[in-house]
């Protein structure tokens, strides 16, 4: 017999994700001032790849690769950071991921951030296509299989999952 399940991930996403980023608590994030105007803004997102699909789903072209970049603040200085992922901006403030050994930090001047959204729309919407990256790449470790993923005009994510069960 063959169970089908619906997950609307706005629902799946608020009890089962709370290990990312809420969207309804979009303060919760610490940030971190790596000097007088570079921050770092914790995220709970610990896998690369995951984050390299949803960067992509949200159009932003970034770069997969460690190593030491300058990033140049606001006060003009420059600091060296350890990134893994780089998402060049026209203005040459550049935007990065920095893995920390737990999760990934979003490093930036936020004064030039230049991304089509402000900061807690993007980390927003990072957030809602990890998660689902997370659910539909993970999905099949618990037998299920993804049927279907749509999303309405309004974002709201409909993940259709099945599995056979057999008793």
């Amino acid at each position: 017999m063959k169970l089908f399940i619906t997950f609307i991930a706005a629902l799946f996403l608020t009890i089962h994700t709370h290990s990312f980023v809420s969207p309804r608590k979009p303060f919760h994030r610490f940030s971190i001032c790596l000097d007088s105007h570079l921050s770092s803004l914790q995220t709970t997102l610990t896998d690369k790849e995951t984050l390299m699909k949803a960067l992509g789903d949200i159009g932003v072209k970034a770069i997969s690769n460690r190593k030491e970049l300058q990033i140049r603040g606001s006060n003009g200085k420059e600091k060296l950071v350890k990134v893994d992922i780089v998402i060049h901006q026209s203005n040459n403030y550049d935007v990065a991921f920095s893995f920390n050994g737990k999760t990934y930090e979003l490093v930036a001047d936020l004064q030039f951030w230049e991304q089509s959204m402000p900061v807690a729309v993007f980390l927003d919407k990072v957030n809602q296509r990890y998660a689902i990256h997370s659910i539909t790449d993970t999905a099949g470790n618990d037998g299920f299989e993804v049927e279907k993923v749509t999303t309405s005009v309004d974002g709201i994510v409909t993940l259709k999952m099945s599995r056979y069960a057999f008793k």
